[in-house]
């Protein structure tokens, strides 16, 4: 058996015909940037969240770099995030001259842990945002993270790039800080078919700004107020997403029933398997676990035909972009181990329950080895 990581295929055999008359809708339309289907996903999107406003933008990347300009960040500032997400977390800021810094994880959730986070912000008071990462689809401990940033001046955005739906004390992540960033990457929980994102807020004065910074800083047709971007989610992906959004629930729910199916299975393995506490909604954007031995476990799954990813094997800041920042190793211990131990098996809401099967099976033979 073959058992793929993702198989968009096989998403797309599901829904073709959903997906065909939105292309159609789009070209008999005849508008393709920033027309009646940005429009009307923004505000769905903005709607499914809670909030008041959403803008569709060119991608994830896009959507932080947005929303933490929006926010009011300036060269010379400087973030705080954590080192185990993917890079653009960082990267999207640090490209315009705002300095990252960073703040070990809780070692169940993978998630900024707040007690770390008090240690960081009490040596660097000048932090002037922070971006908790919901990472593989479970929520971050956003009353604790709220409350330390309270306590040192720093404004929250959240990076929810992962976790379209998931809850946090049964409210939707992306609802809690001045804004929060979204990508529609198409292996998403809601994906498009191709680069795609969005920032929603509650903030009238940071909405109007995002608004601007997306097209060229413009206030009004040829009316420019500020430096700003060409990134617009364009009406094709769009009229897309309208759809997928009404299927996102759904997914969700699947991808909890697959996990559910994993955990059972594996549980007698030597694996460490995914947590999901009391108060989050896990959304398993990814399932990821934990193994001693990861690579052998691997290359032995490769053999037997399963895909699998490792997000991500180098903590951001063993990255050689960010070797300038001067941490070294056993700056986020927490961080650093697990990145030698993680392991993505596959999941996605197509993906079948015999392949699953398939995967554990092939797991606890490795082990009974």
């Amino acid at each position: 058996m073959i058992v793929k990581m993702f198989d968009l295929q096989r998403e797309y055999e599901a829904v073709r015909d959903e997906l065909v008359g939105a292309f159609e809708a789009v070209h008999i339309g005849g508008e393709f940037i920033l027309g009646k289907h940005v429009k009307a996903f923004e505000e769905e999107f903005a709607n499914y969240l809670g909030m008041r406003y959403a803008i569709g933008v060119g991608s994830g990347t896009d959507a932080i770099r947005i929303g933490g300009l929006g926010c009011g960040l300036a060269k010379g500032d400087r973030l705080v995030t954590t080192p185990n997400t993917y890079i653009a977390t960082a990267m999207a800021l640090s490209m315009h001259g705002i300095t990252p810094v960073f703040c070990d994880i809780d070692p169940e959730t993978y998630n900024m842990d707040p007690d770390h986070l008090e240690q960081v912000l009490s040596k660097e008071p000048d932090v002037r945002l922070c971006i908790p990462v919901h990472l593989y689809g479970h929520a971050a401990p956003m009353d604790e993270i709220l409350a330390v940033c309270k306590r040192y001046g720093a404004a929250v955005m959240e990076d929810a790039c992962q976790a379209h739906g998931a809850l946090y004390k049964g409210k939707k992540v992306g609802t809690f800080g001045r804004a929060a960033a979204f990508s529609f990457y198409p292996t998403k929980n809601l994906g498009c078919q191709g680069d795609g994102g969005a920032v929603a807020t509650d903030d009238e004065e940071i909405y109007r700004t995002m608004h601007r910074l997306r097209n060229y800083g413009q206030a009004d047709k040829h009316v420019h107020v500020m430096e700003g971007f060409n990134s617009r989610l364009d009406e094709l992906q769009a009229a897309i997403l309208q759809f997928k959004l009404t299927r996102l629930d759904a997914w969700n729910d699947r991808r909890r029933k697959l996990a559910s199916l994993y955990k059972r299975e594996l549980l007698d393995t030597p694996l460490i398997l995914p947590e999901e506490k009391p108060w989050a909604y896990h959304v398993y954007h990814l399932f990821v676990v934990r193994s001693k031995q990861r690579e052998a476990l691997q290359e032995y799954l490769t053999a037997r035909g399963i895909s699998t990813l490792i997000h991500y094997p180098t903590p951001i800041h063993f990255q050689e972009v960010y070797r300038h920042l001067g941490y070294k190793t056993g700056a986020f211990p927490v961080a650093e181990h697990l990145s030698k131990e993680i392991l993505s098996l596959p999941m996605y809401p197509g993906l079948r329950e015999d392949e699953v099967l398939y995967v554990c099976e092939a797991v606890k033979a490795f082990y009974r080895r």
